[in-house]
């Protein structure tokens, strides 16, 4: 039998705390020998705290680095969620031993001596993917299981709104709904709505759900905080700056991205730090100090990065 740790990206969000701790439910309900345990890369968010202490369920442990080999040269074995690049992964992946990947975004920089299981699906959510795995491995997922995968894909999804909704993220909503009796916006909204009973600092807004890019050789992150009222957060800009600058500079970051998104507008404004003329051009859009308000813009992966990526192509 061996250990196998599960877990999301760095600076996880709540589909990657969620997904690992379904995930690693499932895999054990399933029974190969093997004993699967969830972990995070960094700070829990509190709706997933708070979603995992309705039902009971022990939040996953902090993991720092993946440990090394041991005295008989076995690595640890791992299985990544919600990400897939090195680059958002824990300290010490070289080492690791990746016996799977389920994910939902772009595939980069990544190989294993051997092959390995991955599932790559273009949804709005890795949980949707695994409610997917559920009916693959004939395992019926219990009410607990149900409202973290419903909880994972209304966020991830932004209630459905996000460009990266597909008819499978629609379906599976219908369906858990169904099943758990609820109304699928009054549950998201209730998450959004717990969320902004936080009151995050600055530095929170920032660091929060951070994903790092290497672009044309330089580090890029693309932070993203999710409010329903964008003004809120924006009331001191002045003091959001001065996080944006630090959190690049301790990262050494050559630019820094900022999307505030707002749930009810259907909107996100963008500030941006650092060196800025290449998200500049690939958004259209000017560094004004308050930043830009970008109308439609919900999602990170498809408005964000994917026009950075091509523009640095250029």
């Amino acid at each position: 039998m061996s250990t196998v740790y599960v877990f999301g990206h760095t600076h996880p969000d709540n589909d990657a705390i969620l997904s690992a701790v379904v995930l690693s439910q499932l895999l054990n309900a399933r029974g190969d020998g093997n004993l699967y345990l969830p972990y995070r890369l960094g700070d829990i968010p509190s709706e997933s705290a708070s979603i995992l202490d309705a039902w009971d369920i022990p939040e996953p442990a902090l993991l720092d680095e993946v440990p090394g080999a041991s005295v008989t040269g076995e690595r640890q074995k791992v299985i990544l969620v919600d990400h897939n690049e090195e680059i958002q992964s824990v300290r010490g992946l070289r080492g690791a031993d990746i016996v799977g990947v389920v994910d939902h975004h772009r595939i980069a920089g990544f190989s294993t001596p051997a092959p390995t299981y991955f599932v790559a699906l273009p949804w709005g959510s890795t949980c949707s993917i695994i409610y997917h795995l559920f009916g693959t491995l004939g395992i019926e997922p219990t009410s607990a299981q149900l409202c973290l995968m419903l909880s994972a894909i209304m966020t991830d999804t932004i209630m459905l709104k996000s460009p990266t909704t597909t008819d499978h993220d629609r379906r599976i909503v219908a369906d858990i709904s169904r099943e758990l009796g609820v109304d699928p916006m009054e549950f998201g909204m209730g998450i959004f709505l717990e969320r902004a009973d936080a009151h995050p600092s600055p530095r929170e807004v920032v660091a929060g759900d951070v994903k790092a890019f290497e672009i044309e050789g330089r580090r890029v992150v693309i932070c993203k905080h999710e409010t329903i009222n964008k003004d809120v957060v924006l009331e001191d800009v002045r003091a959001l700056r001065i996080a944006m600058d630090d959190y690049r500079r301790e990262n050494d970051c050559e630019t820094l991205v900022l999307v505030v998104t707002d749930v009810v507008r259907e909107g996100s404004q963008v500030l941006l730090c650092g060196s800025v003329s290449l998200p500049e051009r690939a958004l259209g859009i000017s560094d004004a100090p308050e930043g830009a308000w970008m109308p439609g813009v919900m999602s990170r992966k498809k408005q964000i990065v994917a026009p950075i990526l091509v523009a640095s192509d250029r």
